[in-house]
């Protein structure tokens, strides 16, 4: 009896005894809560971790295709980590973190510069690859018309069909580059093969048939009858 009375003194005297319990349990568990989270980023954030995501983030760009367009920066970038493994070795974690947070914020923009770059380059090509179809379209329709009349100009009538159906293949190629996202080759041999293609329109714009020179040099180099007898005559006085 006596001990119940003593009880119900002290929760008279201390009626929130419960409830401040309660808030400094919850502060605790928030406290602990934060603290694993600071450990955990701790981890997450060590120079090997930071190594490890690095060399994936390379290895990414790399297999994608960057180097063909960011090779400095890449490059750059490999020696970078490799110091930074050395670092590592020589339990040095405050250099390599240094080299490692450098070599984060460089492979992020090369990350952003890669996908600029390749749109820039992608947009190229389709704009290359649609003139050559222009031209390579324009040298079939201007090859229809040659005359094939005689041995020289069908010899050259079937010169200039080789050229286009081989153009026509070459621009096959191009297509499937592009289709493997391959833009520095796309271009490379687009600007090639417009060469190659202006040269043949030239070629074919400025000759003409082989019978039409021929006789027009005769026509220029023969001396007109009226005149040739004018000149024997004054050479006679």
């Amino acid at each position: 009896m006596r001990a119940e009375l003593f009880r119900a003194a002290r929760r008279r005297r201390f009626p929130f005894r419960k409830t401040l319990w309660k808030v400094g349990g919850w502060w605790a568990l928030k406290a602990l809560w934060a603290l694993l989270t600071l450990f955990v980023v701790a981890c997450a954030t060590s120079p090997s971790e930071q190594l490890n995501q690095a060399e994936s983030l390379l290895s990414k760009l790399e297999s994608s295709g960057a180097d063909a367009y960011l090779t400095y920066e890449l490059a750059n970038a490999r020696r970078q980590l490799e110091e930074a493994r050395k670092f590592i070795r020589k339990n040095r974690f405050e250099m390599a973190s240094q080299y490692l947070n450098s070599i984060s914020q460089t492979l992020d923009s090369c990350s952003v510069a890669f996908l600029q770059k390749r749109q820039a380059a992608q947009q190229e090509c389709q704009h290359q690859v649609a003139t050559l179809l222009t031209d390579i379209n324009n040298l079939g329709g201007m090859m229809a018309g040659l005359p094939r009349q005689s041995y020289i100009d069908q010899n050259r009538y079937d010169i200039y069909t080789h050229r286009v159906r081989r153009y026509r293949e070459e621009l096959d190629i191009l297509h499937k580059l592009m289709a493997q996202q391959d833009f520095p080759t796309a271009l490379q041999r687009s600007a090639r093969l417009q060469f190659q293609v202006k040269q043949s329109l030239a070629s074919l714009t400025g000759s003409a048939s082989i019978p039409d020179k021929v006789a027009s040099s005769k026509a220029t180099t023969e001396t007109p009858a009226p005149v040739a007898a004018y000149t024997s005559r004054s050479g006679s006085r």
